[in-house]
């Protein structure tokens, strides 16, 4: 169970300014991070690792023994962008049940809650077209399922990388808030056709010789390139 490398980082840069959450039955203080430190230190975590075993960890952002992500994120943008990073990130997506229909908890205890079956009741139904979408592009997906991992940009709010496998290549653009467009070298992604978007809806603008991706978040973007 990957919360090292995985669930921490994704809280330091998802959860709400200034948190101190239960961890594993005791208080932690939750520091905000810029995208490009967490990137350093997922980065830094999947070098220490051999890239099989990196494929096999359990990545999850929260579970049994944690607050639910959404009382640790306290908000449903920012938790769609967790949940794409989820399943958009090598190795294996591990989801407690519950998140897809958006539960609360603020530790451990108030976590493992009855799942509510009542459908017009608690359940987010955004929250679970989400979720539905997301596990159907990964399972079509051979890049996200095993392809490579390809840092391209990260700053205060958004990171973008991209996930590459033998005939297909996914450029994820993952923005937590408010933010500018970004600006990318087509030779830094290597965009020699079309980039068709699988998730979010958004179009990459190609001049020049540069790539404009939408910065505004929060945001998850993913698309397929040719």
């Amino acid at each position: 169970m990957n919360y090292a490398g995985f669930t921490k980082p994704a809280w330091t840069w998802l959860a709400q300014p200034a948190s101190t959450l239960q961890f594993l039955g005791q208080p932690l203080e939750v520091p905000l991070q810029p995208a490009r430190a967490v990137r350093s230190s997922m980065g830094h975590f999947l070098a220490q690792v051999p890239w099989r075993v990196a494929t096999h960890h359990f990545n999850l952002l929260c579970s049994h023994d944690t607050p639910r992500f959404r009382t640790v994120t306290a908000d449903r943008g920012r938790s769609e962008v967790g949940a794409a990073l989820l399943f958009s990130f090598p190795g294996i997506p591990m989801v407690f049940a519950g998140d897809e229909i958006g539960l609360t908890g603020a530790n451990g205890e108030g976590s493992r809650t009855p799942f509510p079956w009542d459908r017009s009741g608690s359940w987010d139904h955004a929250t679970l077209r989400t979720y539905k979408d997301l596990i159907a592009l990964r399972k079509s997906s051979p890049a996200l399922r095993a392809g490579g991992l390809r840092w391209v940009y990260s700053d205060d709010d958004a990171m973008v990388y991209l996930r590459e496998a033998p005939g297909e290549r996914m450029l994820v653009l993952l923005a937590r808030g408010p933010g500018g467009e970004i600006v990318l070298d087509e030779g830094c992604v290597g965009l020699s056709g079309e980039a068709a978007n699988c998730y979010g809806g958004a179009e990459i603008r190609t001049s020049n010789g540069k790539l404009t991706l939408p910065g505004e978040g929060p945001m998850a973007q993913i698309w397929r390139l040719s």
